[in-house]
């Protein structure tokens, strides 16, 4: 055989080869192609029910600390509503004057009195409030009769009237009825107010 022939037969083996190697090469890529195709839309898949559960979770996450928020707010209101109403009852129990604060007194008096012998400190500047016939009404309505005096100084507070028997005192001012009163009904004004 000539080198003519020798040569194109070795050209001829090389294109067959090389369009062989092409062919090989060329399904070898769209093989990959495809098995990276499949793998890509696996994890856009993957990342988009990642995304899909992080977004629910942070959306939970949200809602549960704004009604977090929420309830804190309203808490926050409504307990400046009961003190709103303390306050109130209070300044209307401080406001009573002449009979309708003796009648609370002696009411107070005969509930807590021990003995029916205590001496009554008033109140700051309302001595001339109980006078002698306040006394003998109290006097006569205690049960078994009572033998109330009146201290000859006033007490340091703005309403109400303490009751002394040697080293017992029962604090029947104001600020001590009302935080008995709140601490008894508390409770009761809570439930009805924040129940949810």
């Amino acid at each position: 055989m000539s080198i003519e022939k020798i040569l194109s037969k070795i050209d001829e083996d090389s294109l067959v080869a090389v369009e062989a190697a092409l062919v090989r090469a060329s399904e070898e890529a769209a093989a990959l192609s495809a098995r990276y195709a499949r793998r890509a839309k696996e994890l856009e898949a993957d990342l988009h029910t990642r995304a899909g559960k992080k977004a629910a979770e942070e959306k939970r996450r949200l809602l549960v600390s704004e009604q977090l928020e929420l309830r804190k707010a309203t808490l926050v209101r409504k307990r400046e509503i009961l003190s709103e109403l303390y306050g109130e009852a209070r300044k209307t129990i401080a406001a009573l004057s002449g009979e309708e604060y003796l009648s609370l007194i002696r009411a107070l008096v005969i509930s807590r009195a021990v003995s029916g012998a205590e001496e009554i400190v008033p109140a700051a500047g309302q001595t001339s409030l109980l006078s002698s016939d306040f006394l003998k009404k109290l006097n006569k309505k205690y049960p078994g009769g009572g033998r109330f005096t009146i201290a000859a100084a006033e007490g340091s507070f703005e309403w109400g009237v303490v009751l002394r028997e040697g080293r017992r005192v029962v604090d029947l001012s104001l600020s001590t009825v009302f935080d008995q009163v709140m601490d008894r009904i508390e409770p009761e004004v809570s439930a009805i107010l924040f129940q949810q």
